[in-house]
């Protein structure tokens, strides 16, 4: 068998760069990266890479050629302990169960040359669905105690999360800044906070948004009452409580207050600062936009400084500025020269999911940074008062006609929303008349889909006509919206009213018509029960003139998302010509959709003169197809010498295909010399691919000494293949006695140095930094060096904080130590945030041990509060139980109830049970409420039925507003 083999030493082919890098991503600080775009040949130097350098393979054979039968055998890895893993790479476009089967089967029951313990089959396919999933586990029954893993989109990406030499090395330098995102560092010195007001003049609490509340009958004689009620003091006031005593002693904090519409959260915020010296000073970041003022003043943040955000929303899920401030508020509360800073703010529920939760499977990660600033930091507030607060209201009701009222009036101990006209403002929209209805339903929508809090009068009007039927519009007087606007800004009950005409504050923009605000508890209830329903075109087609010009890329990316290209281009437009750099790419996107490829070049040219990271890949392709590639290179090859990283790892790989090496170092060598770190290092992998490593290290250890991520790693593995381990660790110390150090890199060198006990230390100083991958070794290692139950102690924290990989790790000690017993009752706990691992773990140890209706129940009640992935397991569960028509039943109850991706779902198994027309509509209304996933789907499916006339207007065009199949993109 011996002709099969072939040795992977340092000079083989699949140990150098690979042939192509994979187009950059297309979102900023995204969880998943696009594997899928990697070319076949790169993708078997990514296997070779995982296997040596993540795996620690200390020997790695090629079995086969192309053109042989390999019986599934890729790549076989020797391990120090002696064991062997077969890693069989197969670059599926999409992956079913039957190709998992298909291929362990291969392996498993073929004429083996070897024996190995482990067997990974690596696709770049998304391999999340149930059925996968559960033929996987099948599988691992069947052919114990062979170890069995399916290493698809999602687990290469989180693979390669820490791995972000790799990372640049097979998707680029610019890939690898956004994917593996690192801390800032915090500034050396600051002084006193430059920014807000001492915290003594803040006497008014409605300026810091603490709703009014309902007036009461003036009785003869009474005085009249203070603004605010007695407050009543609720279990999160004194959690509030102690976060402010921190303070006081020099500790910075974060506390988000999470509730429904007015349950008392800004309040509870109002109250808690009222503790707080008089020389600590509030700010609260407004203008120009709250992201870009918070961005602005961050720096300038002293030590005694409350930021006052009130809602986290509009800072944290800004386009482009979100992911920036979320990381430079974790910076400075992590900074010990500003100590101390409190950092309040409040979020409703959906809000908050949506910033802590991971995305779904196959969707970017956009809030990466604000899941890592956010997670165990909120605080839940109440919709309703407990018995202890309801007694301690009916002693402070004998003193305020409000709170009596609200006692007497309220239900089910819902004291504050009577108290802020929640209820009255309820009825109010619920017995509006048409007209009033239809102007409350076009701002409830203009707010859900993106719009921001400030609504033009002109706005409003066009949009209201398309929530009209033909005989309300032709009922109405002329001067109709006038009158619904009067009756709509009348207060309820002295406290708010359905919509309140925004007055600006000094520093941001005076408007040239009437904005108006919609009421928060009206907005909140909109994005609630109007979750999947459809706004016409009357909105979409005025929001490009009308809507603000900070909200419009956003709103592009909305619409294209819900498969209304031909407005998400219109939008675009607006967003350019004010000035927005963010939606270039998008309409690079939609023209190459739309087959006008030479429009599509243009705009992805002006997407990667803004260093769009996107675009740099769509337009070299493209420009290649056109016969354009002479001008692009140009292009790049002037960005790459102004200091475009991206736009350098590009040309480098152009420039050496058509004038070859040497001329290439020698323009990568003149640009190092400037001082270029990137191009140190990308002279540095020519080098080595080209075998010369002597020359390869001196570029890498230039590069490493400017602080270059990518080189360092680069550096190290180099260093330990040409020159042996001790001069690999010597090479860290000496970056390491210049204050640069990479954590992972550390702690994985002195790992596969054998040096657990120093391993471990970096491992957990990496877990500590916010470096999830640190948590599977390193707890493997915790478990060698200092027991089990010890490297439980130290993983189980970050696991009850919500760290997934944490979660798996800790479940797979608590395995081995408990049992499956102590693994479900960790699991189930019902304060348990559920992730993937404890969702996947649970539910598998549930149905194994025969108990599939209680998985069932538990994955029922996940997915009625929202878990989308909770809520697909179950289908697949149920489908293999062989009762796909309950799962169809069920996902359609909760599609029903506003959950958009029980709409997809529905669609998705209408389809699998041949209800081909039922599945098509289930899939137009999921698109239209925002499940891009679905386009594709549903496209593939008009095909498969023949109508492929539709299917490819709908991949090229999308939808209409009504949710017709465009017929253009005009």
């Amino acid at each position: 068998m011996e002709e099969f083999w072939e040795e992977i030493d340092a000079g083989h082919r699949l140990v150098g760069p690979p042939p192509s890098l994979a187009p950059p991503l297309t979102v900023t600080a995204p969880l998943l990266l696009n594997v899928e775009r990697l070319t076949w040949e790169s993708v078997e130097h990514l296997i070779v890479a995982l296997a040596r350098e993540v795996e620690g393979a200390v020997r790695s054979r090629l079995y086969g050629r192309r053109g042989q039968k390999q019986h599934g055998i890729d790549v076989v890895g020797y391990f120090d302990d002696g064991s062997l893993t077969v890693y069989q790479s197969k670059h599926w476009k999409s992956f079913a169960a039957d190709d998992l089967s298909d291929a362990v089967r291969v392996y498993a029951e073929g004429t083996r040359p070897f024996e190995a313990t482990r067997f990974v089959l690596v696709t770049t396919a998304y391999v999340g669905d149930t059925a996968v999933e559960d033929c996987l586990h099948q599988l691992r029954t069947e052919y114990k105690p062979l170890e069995i893993e399916l290493w698809g989109l999602q687990q290469l990406s989180d693979l390669l999360f820490s791995q972000r030499r790799l990372v640049a090395r097979f998707f680029g330098p610019a890939t690898a800044e956004v994917f593996c995102v690192g801390d800032p560092e915090p500034a050396l010195q600051h002084p006193p906070s430059t920014v807000g007001s001492p915290i003594r003049d803040f006497t008014d609490p409605f300026a810091l948004e603490v709703h009014r509340v309902i007036e009461a009958d003036e009785t003869e004689g009474g005085d009249r009452p203070l603004p605010l009620p007695p407050y009543i003091r609720r279990k999160h006031d004194i959690w509030l409580g102690e976060l402010i005593g921190r303070a006081a002693v020099e500790q910075s904090a974060l506390a988000v207050l999470v509730g429904e519409s007015s349950t008392g959260k800004t309040r509870a915020c109002w109250e808690a600062i009222q503790a707080l010296p008089d020389d600590w000073r509030l700010w609260y970041p407004l203008a120009p936009s709250p992201a870009e003022a918070l961005l602005a003043g961050t720096q300038s943040v002293g030590p005694r400084t409350v930021i006052w955000l009130d809602e986290i929303e509009p800072y944290l899920t800004s386009p482009q500025l979100g992911e920036q401030a979320a990381a430079a508020l974790r910076a400075l509360l992590k900074d010990p020269t500003r100590r101390p800073v409190v950092v309040l703010s409040t979020a409703w529920p959906k809000q908050w999911d949506r910033l802590t939760l991971p995305p779904p499977a196959g969707a970017p990660d956009v809030h990466r940074n604000a899941r890592a600033l956010l997670t165990g930091h909120g605080v839940l507030v109440p919709r309703s008062f407990d018995e202890p607060a309801l007694l301690e209201t009916r002693r402070a009701a004998h003193g305020d006609r409000r709170l009596a009222e609200a006692l007497h009036r309220s239900r089910d101990g819902r004291i504050v929303q009577y108290l802020s006209a929640a209820f009255a403002l309820m009825e109010r929209y619920a017995t509006a008349p048409a007209a009033g209805q239809a102007v409350l339903h076009a701002a409830m929508d203009a707010r859900r889909i993106g719009c921001s809090g400030a609504l033009p009068r002109t706005l409003l009007e066009m949009a209201a006509v398309g929530y009209l039927t033909d005989d309300e519009w032709d009922a109405l007087a002329e001067d109709w919206f006038d009158q619904t606007l009067s009756a709509l800004q009348q207060p309820c009950r002295g406290a708010t009213s359905p919509l309140t005409p925004v007055r600006p504050r000094p520093g941001q923009t005076f408007h040239a018509e009437p904005h108006f605000r919609l009421a928060d508890f009206l907005d909140h209830h909109g994005r609630s029960s109007r979750t999947t329903a459809t706004a016409p075109a009357s909105l979409w087609k005025a929001l490009p003139a009308h809507a603000q010009k900070e909200d419009l890329a956003g709103l592009a990316w909305e619409a294209r998302n819900r498969g209304l290209f031909r407005h998400s281009f219109q939008l675009h437009l607006r967003a350019d010509a004010a000035g927005s750099e963010d939606t270039a790419w998008l309409a690079g996107d939609l023209m190459e959709r739309a087959e006008q490829p030479q429009q599509a070049l243009c705009w992805y040219q002006r997407a990667v003169e803004s260093r769009d990271e996107d675009a740099y890949a769509n337009l070299v392709e493209l420009s290649e197809e056109l016969g354009q590639k002479d001008e692009v290179v140009d292009q790049l090859t002037r960005q790459a010498e102004a200091g475009d990283e991206l736009a350098l790892s590009w040309i480098v790989e152009l420039m050496a295909d058509a004038r070859g090496t040497d001329e290439t170092l020698a323009w990568l060598q003149g640009l190092a010399d400037r001082g270029d770190a990137a191009a140190a290092r990308e002279a540095g992998d020519l080098l080595r691919h080209n075998e010369r490593a002597a020359e390869a290290i001196d570029l890498y250890r230039r590069a490493a000494f400017s602080g270059d991520a990518p080189a360092i790693r680069q550096s190290v593995a180099l260093v330990w293949d040409t020159d042996g381990p001790d001069t690999a660790l010597g090479w860290l110390n000496e970056l390491a006695a210049a204050g640069i150090a990479d954590l992972m890199v550390t702690a994985n060198t002195y790992a596969r140095a054998g040096r657990s006990a120093e391993a471990l230390l970096y491992f957990k100083r990496a877990a500590d930094a916010g470096h999830d991958m640190a948590f599977s070794p390193g707890a493997e290692l915790a478990r060698e060096c200092e027991g089990l139950e010890q490297a439980a102690t130290w993983v189980e924290p970050f696991a009850t904080a919500g760290r997934p990989f944490a979660s798996a790790a800790y479940l797979n000690l608590l395995m081995e130590s408990g049992g499956p017993g102590d693994v479900l009752r960790w699991c189930l706990d019902s304060k348990r945030r559920v992730d993937m691992a404890v969702l996947h773990t649970a539910t598998e140890l549930l149905v194994t041990s025969g108990r599939e209706d209680e998985a069932l129940r538990w994955l029922d009640s996940l997915a009625e509060h929202g878990h989308s992935f909770a809520l697909w397991r179950m289908a697949g569960l149920l489908e293999q139980l062989g009762r796909a028509g309950e799962a169809a039943s069920r996902a359609k109850e909760l599609a029903e109830e506003g959950q958009t991706s029980a709409l997809h779902l529905t669609g998705f198994l209408s389809a699998r049970l041949s209800n081909n027309e039922e599945a098509i509509s289930w899939y137009r209304r999921a698109i239209l409420a925002g499940e891009a996933f679905a386009i594709a789907e549903m496209a593939d499916l008009l095909k498969k039925l023949g109508r492929h006339d539709e299917g490819n207007r709908l991949r090229k065009y999308g939808l209409e507003a009504d949710g017709q199949i465009a017929n253009d993109a005009r």
